[in-house]
């Protein structure tokens, strides 16, 4: 951390002595020719000037640990100080274009162009090239704002120094507004690349979470084979250090120290992605799956009118949560459509038990229980999904086809789907459709161990 200090300040020092060369430098020259396009660039780095007076103390201040009264450390005071250039920059792009105006449409003004204007101006980009790579090398070493922003202002003084000297080429052609002209360019050099940065500072101010970052994690931590869900991510940058926060349910029975090495295992995961962040990793227990979640399901099921029983209760592990897979078993002569609302009930008040189930797929039949467990590969398995829907549209009494999900076990490959049959269908009829579904989709699919065909009553007349 102290050699990362020392290096920072030393390129802000080192900006801060440029700065003050070339606004001198080009303040002389830019009164002596009342070229409106140089004093627009000697204001510009006098801004510059102010700008690393600004990034110096900022630099040193982010640096400072965190203590009593900044818990999250001071990284902040480099998104401020970068805001505050900013404001600055636009405040003096405003009088620049005032001044500019007043030139074109009303005062006019005498430039006097000379060797010496382009002289400094050539010298402006030189030192301006090797300032902004310097500090973008070490912005980006250290993750440091304040140095950003003060690249941002030797790389936009890079380019508006080349409009300049256009300016005063054409000048000398006798287009004696193109230094005026010259100077709006300048106006809109900076005010584009300020703004950019401003909008990145803000969002750092706001603690906006960086963008894509979270599903990285979730999918990095999602890999590791103990955690069952991970979810609840937080984060916020300050300064160069990221701060992440996130819940990840373990398996219920895992031991003290094994949950110490699983979280061991989620902090290096995060840091392939973000070197620089503090972590916080909450811990849940997972529910059991084959006793606790299917006695609490059953419990559910109970106190619901109309459902006889169930059976054959599934349990997959998905990176959004728990998906459930059930048969509910009512009376024969039941309508399609009062089945289909007893089953919507009991689905709710089965995600509202507090496993965090995401995913349920109800079948009405009557058949044994055999409770097991699976994985979701139904994003690997785009063919197979086609297959099976093209299949089941088939069926004339079929209207629509959709929630297909395919899950490996051990025994082959299981897939679950919803059908909308027609309203008027029987619970038996529809039965009779979907065993009809089922026996299809097992004969031309290989490796199928078992088929879960979901009815429900199509409000709509269009297929999916």
């Amino acid at each position: 951390m102290a050699r990362s200090s020392r290096e920072k300040e030393t390129v802000a020092i080192s900006s801060l002595a440029v700065a003050v060369t070339l606004t001198i430098m080009k303040a002389i020259v830019g009164i002596l020719t009342n070229s409106l396009g140089i004093l627009s660039e000697a204001l510009h780095s006098g801004l510059d000037l102010v700008a690393a007076v600004t990034t110096v103390y900022a630099v040193k201040a982010s640096n400072k640990p965190p203590d009593e009264e900044y818990h999250y450390g001071h990284g902040k005071y480099e998104s401020l100080s970068a805001l505050v250039e900013v404001m600055i920059l636009i405040a003096t792009c405003a009088w620049i274009t005032l001044e500019a105006f007043q030139r074109l449409f009303f005062q006019g003004a005498h430039v006097d162009v000379s060797l010496a204007g382009f002289v400094v101006m050539f010298i402006s980009i030189v030192l301006d090239v090797s300032r902004s790579r310097v500090l973008y090398r070490v912005a980006k070493k250290y993750q440091s704002q304040a140095l950003e922003a003060d690249a941002l202002h030797f790389s936009s003084d890079v380019l508006s120094s080349a409009v300049v000297i256009v300016g005063l080429f054409l000048v000398t052609r006798g287009y004696l507004i193109a230094d005026s002209l010259a100077a709006l360019g300048v106006v809109v050099v900076i005010v584009s690349l300020s703004m950019r940065l401003g909008k990145r500072t803000v969002w750092i101010l706001l603690d906006r979470a960086p963008e894509g970052f979270t599903e990285k994690i979730r999918a990095e931590v999602s890999k590791i084979s103990d955690v069952w869900v991970c979810k609840r991510i937080r984060l916020r940058r300050s300064g160069a250090q990221t701060f992440v926060d996130l819940e990840v349910y373990i398996e219920h029975s895992a031991t003290f120290e094994k949950v110490n090495s699983i979280v061991g295992e989620i902090e290096q995961s995060i840091r392939k992605i973000i070197p620089q962040v503090d972590i916080v990793v909450r811990t849940h227990p997972a529910p059991n799956q084959r006793t606790g979640l299917a006695d609490d399901i059953r419990s559910v099921a109970a106190k619901i009118s109309g459902i006889r029983g169930l059976h054959n209760i599934e349990v997959h592990n998905a990176n959004d949560g728990l998906h459930v897979e059930l048969h509910l078993e009512m009376a024969p002569d039941i309508s399609l459509k009062s089945a289909h609302e007893i089953a919507s009930r009991f689905e709710a008040t089965v995600k509202a038990s507090g496993h965090h189930i995401t995913e349920i797929v109800t079948h009405i039949e009557s058949a044994g229980e055999t409770p097991l467990t699976s994985a979701d590969v139904t994003p690997d398995s785009v063919q197979t999904v086609s297959v099976v829907r093209a299949i089941a549209l088939q069926m004339p009494k079929v209207k629509s086809c959709r929630g297909i999900m395919v899950h490996e076990t051990e025994n082959g490959v299981n897939l679950t789907l919803t059908c909308a049959l027609e309203q008027n269908l029987s619970v038996a009829e529809a039965h009779e459709v979907a065993t009809q579904i089922e026996t299809m989709l097992g004969s031309k699919i290989e490796g199928i161990s078992r088929v879960l065909v979901h009815t429900e009553p199509c409000l709509g007349t269009g297929t999916e």
